[in-house]
């Protein structure tokens, strides 16, 4: 259950999230999608495996827009912007899990545990996220899916026309319209024995941090 105090959005937070239902929609599909390496995730899902997703929070747009219609669960936190960002994904079509490092951890991982037990359970999330340090992966969520013997597959995306807030901590991308999506999806994580939970976490933003670069340059070149 939702914190009550996150509830109370005020005017800014209404604002924010009819921004993010309809207008952002908008954006997205004035762009042409250009998806690379679906395989990976196709692949996965015909498995009985449940599957996690992970890319970092400033692509999460790109991302949760793509795997809307896969049924999709995502952690998001409690905070307000946390609320907005339920309720914007929410009205999207996918499912939220409410917690973070900080506030409702313990319910949200025995949440996510319980997804995690049905093996046709897509789990994504921002593994920087709620509030970084950016591009560095947090070991949590991924070593609980490890745990449930997911398969665990990187996932980066750009704009070729984008705005790009340099002055938030994740650098998050808004796409301009009439531009190119690069959406990329990478092969799903080895996980060599004795591995532990931050092994698995820096091999898993190694593979993310890539992705990015390698859908950052492949965007440009569609300017």
């Amino acid at each position: 259950m939702s914190d009550p105090a996150t509830q109370r959005l005020g005017l800014t937070g209404w604002m924010l999230t009819q921004l993010g239902r309809w207008i952002i929609p908008g954006l997205l599909a004035l762009n042409r999608w250009v998806v690379r390496g679906e395989e990976f995730l196709t692949e996965a899902r015909a498995g009985d495996r449940p599957v996690l997703v992970g890319f970092w929070h400033g692509r999460l747009l790109y991302a949760a827009w793509h795997l809307r219609s896969y049924g999709t669960t995502t952690l998001v936190s409690h905070s307000w912007d946390g609320e907005i960002i339920a309720r914007i994904l929410r009205g999207w079509g996918l499912s939220t899990i409410r917690g973070s490092s900080r506030r409702g951890s313990e319910t949200a991982l025995r949440r996510m545990m319980r997804a995690m037990e049905q093996p046709q359970t897509l789990m994504a999330i921002t593994m920087d996220g709620p509030i970084g340090p950016a591009r560095i992966a947090k070991p949590g969520s991924l070593a609980l899916a490890t745990k449930k013997n997911a398969v665990l597959i990187p996932m980066s995306g750009s704009a070729s026309r984008n705005w790009t807030f340099s002055k938030s901590w994740d650098q998050f991308q808004l796409p301009k319209p009439f531009g190119r999506i690069v959406i990329q999806f990478g092969p799903p994580i080895t996980i060599e024995p004795g591995m532990d939970e931050a092994a698995v976490a820096h091999l898993m933003g190694e593979r993310v941090t890539a992705l990015e670069q390698e859908t950052d340059a492949v965007a440009a070149s569609m300017v």
